[in-house]
């Protein structure tokens, strides 16, 4: 599965069927663009230094998402600022919550329920059908994920930059992702390149 798609899981209210972000927090589709770019940077296919990035296809994508996010990036050549990347794969893409939770939704992952027609916001609604999935990203997010630091490192930032982090962590737990991802600050230049990268991706989404 992919991070953008538990991302959406953590951030969907499970039997409202509806993205819950803090108010003056990022907005889902931007998240949702972020997330993807760190699909592609776990797949290997992306390159960052010094807050730009480079889209190098090693890999297939192998989801249409990250085919469109891949081509996008791959079109504007090397040593693209963050912020333009994210730009670019939210353009894309959009609405690219929608379409994660309409895919999630066809996987039989979430149910998918009309509104009425009256209703201001977006027609549909998407409550939680399998909770296996969730309680996947849940597990990531709290105790991490030897095998893929970036994907568990990727969902505490992404949380957090939705100001839900206090929703899912203890006082305890909370205080020391805090500081870890306080940490990233400085580690725009560090050896670790999913180090590096995060420390880019949340000074980017701190400064819009």
């Amino acid at each position: 599965m992919l991070i953008a798609e538990q991302l959406m899981l953590l951030l969907l209210d499970p039997e409202r069927g509806e993205l819950e972000v803090r108010r003056d927090a990022t907005d889902p589709d931007r998240l949702a663009a972020a997330a993807l770019l760190l699909d592609l940077a776990e797949q290997r296919n992306l390159s960052h230094r010094n807050g730009h990035v480079a889209f190098n296809r090693r890999l297939p994508s192998g989801h249409p998402l990250l085919v469109i996010a891949g081509d996008a990036l791959g079109g504007a050549g090397p040593g693209l600022p963050l912020a333009s990347a994210l730009d670019l794969i939210e353009t894309r893409t959009r609405p690219t919550s929608r379409v994660l939770l309409e895919g999630l939704y066809r996987r039989d992952v979430l149910h998918r329920q009309r509104r009425p027609k009256w209703w201001p916001l977006a027609a549909w609604t998407y409550p939680l059908r399998s909770s296996q999935a969730r309680n996947e990203a849940l597990t990531i997010m709290r105790n991490g994920a030897p095998r893929s630091p970036l994907r568990a490192h990727g969902l505490l930032l992404l949380i957090d930059s939705a100001g839900r982090l206090a929703s899912f962590l203890d006082a305890a737990s909370h205080a020391r992702a805090s500081a870890s991802l306080l940490a990233l600050d400085h580690r725009h230049d560090a050896d670790d390149p999913s180090d590096a990268l995060l420390g880019s991706l949340r000074t980017t989404l701190l400064d819009e």
